[in-house]
C-alpha cells in the first residue's frame, strides 16, 4: 500500500480544522484506511507544548528551542505516523512542519531555515499541502466567534491578534511560493462546499 501524506495550514479561523472534519467523513463513507493528526496529541511533542505554555509561551524561539521542538516532533513522528507509513491508505496531518516554520521563525531562523531543522531530524515532508487564508480581520472575527461559542477561555490567545495573524498570512503566502507541494485555499465569499470540492480535486480524493 502507498500511503499518501498531506497536511492542511493556514491562519486561524480560515476553515482548516472544518475542512479536516470533512475530509475524514468522507474517508470514512469511501471505506479508506486513515488517520487525521494533531501532532499536539503525542508524546513527546505534546508535552514539549504544555512546557513551553508552562514557562511563558514566549513568541520568540531560540536557536535552541526551535531544534529542541525540532527533535520533539521528529520523535513523535518515529514513535507513531512513520509507522503507519505503507499500513494505511492516507496520513492527514492538521497542521505540520510548514507551521512550525511560520510560527516558530524570528530573529534568529527563517521559516524555510526551521523547516529544514524539522526534515533533518526526521519530521517526514507532506507530498501535498493546503494552506487556508482569508483576510486577517475575517479570521480574527471567526476565532473570535469560534472562543466564544466554545467557551473555552474569554481571553484571545497570542496569536489571536490582528498583527500576528496578518504576519502569518503573509508568511504562509511565501511559502506557497517557495514549496510546489503546497496549494493556497482563500475561502474569501466561498461555501464550505466549494471549498471542499476544490481540495477533492487537488488530493484527489
Amino acid at each position: 500500500m502507498r500511503t499518501k501524506v498531506f497536511c492542511l495550514e493556514g491562519i486561524t479561523g480560515a476553515g482548516k480544522t472544518t475542512q479536516a472534519r470533512r475530509i475524514e467523513q468522507y474517508l470514512q463513507k469511501k471505506g479508506e484506511s486513515f488517520l487525521v493528526i494533531n501532532e499536539k496529541e503525542y508524546e513527546p511533542f505534546k508535552q514539549i507544548v504544555i512546557d513551553w505554555h508552562t514557562w511563558g509561551a514566549d513568541l520568540n524561539f531560540s536557536y535552541e528551542e526551535i531544534v529542541r521542538f525540532a527533535k520533539a516532533k521528529a520523535e513523535t513522528y518515529r514513535r507513531h505516523f512513520i509507522p503507519l507509513i505503507g499500513k494505511v491508505e492516507y496520513l492527514i496531518f492538521d497542521r505540520g512542519v510548514y507551521t512550525s516554520g511560520v510560527y516558530q521563525s524570528g530573529a534568529e531562523l527563517s521559516c524555510e531555515e526551521i523547516i529544514e531543522i524539522n526534515l533533518q531530524e526526521g519530521v517526514i515532508k507532506p507530498q501535498g499541502g493546503l494552506v487556508f487564508i482569508c483576510s486577517p480581520e475575517v479570521a480574527l472575527e471567526r476565532a473570535n466567534e469560534r472562543r466564544k461559542k466554545k467557551n473555552h477561555y474569554n481571553l484571545p490567545s497570542m496569536h489571536e491578534a490582528l498583527a500576528e495573524i496578518t504576519k502569518r498570512r503573509e508568511l504562509y503566502l511565501q511559502l506557497c511560493e517557495k514549496y510546489p507541494e503546497l496549494y493556497l485555499i482563500d475561502i474569501t465569499e466561498r461555501t464550505k462546499e466549494d471549498i471542499f470540492k476544490e481540495i477533492r480535486g487537488i488530493l484527489k480524493l
